[in-house]
């Protein structure tokens, strides 16, 4: 392998440069024996290649043979024994091998072709030495850069391959704006021609990307940068529907371009719907829960879930009405469609009309090219969540009213009505007929909402789902937390079936992320609970909590009702309720002899 030969040019500037300098020639011959570079006479031999009679081929074939010096070739045995004996013009030479990563990969030499180069040799035969072994070292380091150079342009070409083979489009942008770098699937995605990809400033492909907006905000939470909706329109593509991450790159601390990767968002969609598909056999199944309240809310939502009627959920914050709301569509025939959720309290009166209906180009001051389709619009064919509806400004009531009666929007600045087909349900925890009373909220459109109701009950109502609850977000946060934590102590268990939980499911999902973030043991305990729960509990009397032993059987009644009465069954449900399997044995026996 002709590894020198890579780096020839390098070397022939070296020799002409350094044997000028000391005024001895200089000769690089590489291990296949072709003469690399050289100075002088033997810069006429760069290209020869010597037979294995030649020098080189002996210092590199011997192993303990690290450097050759010869005073005076004609009188040296080794001379008389090359085959260029009297042929060649060297009257005193020093020769080294140039070695990397262990093996010899050629030769360096300093030639004496007269008198006085030879004199100068001998004279100073320690500084040329030492000259000899800067040289040699010079080469190494030169060499292993260009490997690493090699390497690097490889590893670059390799994942220039990655990124092309990925489906996602993917761009990249310097700290200007102007793209880098554009992979195959953004091209064929946005339909681009060869000579649009890169050079040209972002705004070209996407009117509405703001990346100083992005970088005043990298301190920010980093969310801002995931799952956004952005609309592309080329000469290829129309009013295109991307979802876009954006991922800024950093240099030295500061801020030096963005990478944006995107996909259409029918695709996204399509594929979402076939992982939860795939995943999910029963979606109420996926709900935590066992206790009579529970169970009969899931039965019923599971015999309206196949129709088309309009639902109204409510409960308290946290008792879980956007998850009841999803596992509804997802047992729908509408299940391969779109589920829209929006939050109308969440969203400014001045705004919602456009969040839900979408406008039309040129509609206001700073609206997108092209226009914005609105929740409805995508939710087409699919289910609407109006979430907080109770929250909705009275004023905009009428128009949903519209809508529902109608079943057609209209965009704002549009012309024209679009058919919409989209299941409703509707979700708050306010007190809707107080609000009627108070004038704040519109007694036929609570009347068109309020076709199948659900109160969800408040966790403190079915404290039989509480130990399951316990252990599912214990088991779930100890392995995203990277925790080894198995269980939760006596005090710990007895202090979090006591409380109340005005904050419902969420609160104690919260409390439990809390305790496994700052546990050190393998076992939750009392210490470790949230402050606001062990307030609680120093500030009321036992007696106001439900006897704790009766809320155990409950939970063990609860936990076998739901994995069965098998001696699997009960294993399961043991490890669920976080006691043993004897425990559990146990405590079925004093519940059969009536112990309470």
């Amino acid at each position: 392998m002709q590894e020198l030969k890579s780096i020839q040019g390098f070397l022939q500037q070296v020799t002409s440069a350094f044997a000028g300098v000391v005024d001895i020639e200089i000769g690089v011959i590489s291990r296949d024996l072709e003469v690399i570079a050289g100075s002088g006479y033997f810069n006429k031999e760069v290209g020869a290649i010597y037979d294995e009679g030649c020098m080189t081929y002996r210092i590199l074939s011997s192993p303990g043979e690290d450097s050759i010096f010869v005073e005076n070739t004609a009188r040296a045995v080794c001379c008389n024994e090359c085959h260029y004996a009297g042929q060649c013009d060297v009257l005193a030479f020093m020769m080294q091998p140039i070695t990397f990563n262990g093996h010899k990969i050629g030769t360096i030499s300093l030639l004496a072709l007269n008198e006085q180069q030879r004199r100068k040799l001998l004279n100073h035969l320690d500084k040329m030495q030492d000259f000899l072994n800067k040289l040699n070292n010079m080469i190494y380091i030169t060499f292993n850069e260009k490997k690493m150079e090699a390497k690097v342009i490889s590893l670059m070409n390799q994942f220039k391959d990655v990124i092309n083979s990925v489906n996602e489009g993917i761009v990249a942008i310097n700290l200007q704006g102007s793209i880098t770098n554009i992979n195959r699937a953004a091209g064929e995605l946005l339909g681009l021609e060869e000579k649009l990809k890169q050079g040209h400033h972002i705004n070209t492909l996407f009117q509405d990307f703001n990346l100083e907006q992005l970088i005043i905000g990298s301190n920010m939470s980093s969310e801002q940068y995931y799952s956004r909706e952005l609309i592309y329109s080329g000469p290829e593509r129309k009013n295109l529907q991307l979802y876009y991450n954006v991922t800024l790159m950093y240099e030295e601390g500061r801020v030096s371009g963005a990478v944006i990767s995107f996909k259409c968002r029918a695709e996204v969609e399509e594929l979402a719907n076939r992982i939860l598909k795939a995943n999910t056999k029963s979606s109420f199944s996926g709900i935590i829960g066992t206790s009579t309240e529970i169970s009969n809310i899931k039965n019923k939502m599971q015999l309206v879930a196949a129709t088309d009627s309009t639902i109204l959920i409510r409960g308290e914050t946290g008792t879980g009405k956007s998850i009841f709301a999803r596992a509804i569509h997802e047992e729908s025939s509408r299940y391969s469609n779109p589920f829209v959720a929006i939050s109308c309290a969440a969203i400014p009166a001045s705004l919602l009309e456009s969040e839900l209906f979408g406008y039309e180009e040129g509609a206001f001051t700073g609206a997108r090219k092209g226009g914005k389709p609105g929740k409805f619009e995508l939710a087409h064919s699919g289910t609407i969540l109006l979430d907080e509806i109770g929250d909705m400004p009275l004023e905009f009531q009428v128009k949903l009213l519209n809508v529902i009666e109608n079943k057609t929007i209209a965009r704002i600045g549009g012309v024209s009505f679009r058919d919409i087909d989209v299941r409703i349900i509707a979700a708050t925890n306010r007190d809707l007929e107080r609000l009627i009373g108070e004038g704040k909220f519109r007694e036929d459109l609570y009347y068109r909402i309020n076709v199948i109701p659900f109160t969800l009950p408040a966790l403190r109502e079915r404290k039989d789902d509480i130990l399951l609850l316990m252990h599912h977000f214990l088991d779930y946060y100890s392995g995203h937390l990277n925790k080894k934590i198995v269980g939760f102590r006596e005090d710990a268990r007895e202090a979090l079936l006591a409380y109340p939980w005005p904050g419902n499911v969420r609160e104690l999902e919260n409390a439990v992320e809390y305790a496994v973030n700052i546990e050190a043991d393998s076992r939750i305990t009392r210490s470790n609970l949230p402050e606001k729960i062990l307030k609680y509990l120093c500030s009321n009397n036992a007696s106001e909590a439900e006897d704790l032993d009766s809320l155990k059987y409950k939970a063990i009644t609860a936990a076998l009702l739901k994995y069965g009465h098998s001696t699997h069954g009960k294993e399961r449900a043991a490890s669920a309720l976080g006691i043993s399997r004897a425990t559990l044995y146990r405590k079925l026996k004093e519940i059969r002899s009536g112990v309470s």
